[in-house]
């Protein structure tokens, strides 16, 4: 009986560990999904412009410069592996909608994933639970 409270016990610190790091993973993703939006808006304010504007450029290390952007209806997007490419204004915040869209839909599986790892540990709890009064009366026979 105690060698499968044990297993049980076991098995239960590993679903623990499996559901931080997915809850690890889902709070980086929205990080990451928030950061989309705000590139989103920051475009589409680009979209609406008709003239120059003058703008922040950050160079790092929390220095920034005043940059004057003569052409705000192009941009250059990284789609990955450290690849940029020119796109209208448009095509980069149909680009970012589409990678928040598949960010979301991570989100939503890595959460399902989750809820059935809590299911799984509750379940584990409620056979711990019942096999230690087992036990315990186990015990009080002798």
């Amino acid at each position: 009986m105690e060698k499968e409270i044990q297993q049980r016990l076991v098995l239960l610190e590993q679903l623990r560990s499996e559901a931080e790091g997915i809850q690890r993973r889902i709070v980086e993703m929205e990080l990451v999904k928030n950061e989309l939006q705000r590139t989103i808006e920051s475009l589409e304010f680009f979209q609406n412009l008709e003239n120059d504007v003058e703008a922040l450029m950050n160079l790092g290390g929390g220095v920034f410069a005043y940059v004057n952007v003569n052409e705000s209806k192009k941009m250059l997007v990284d789609i990955g592996a450290g690849v940029v490419v020119e796109r209208e204004v448009g095509e980069a915040i149909e680009y970012l909608k589409s990678k928040r869209e598949r960010i979301e839909e991570t989100t939503r599986k890595l959460q399902e994933v989750l809820n059935q790892i809590a299911s799984q540990m509750e379940k584990l709890q409620a056979e711990i639970a019942k096999l230690s009064k087992e036990a315990e009366k186990g015990e009080e026979k002798k």
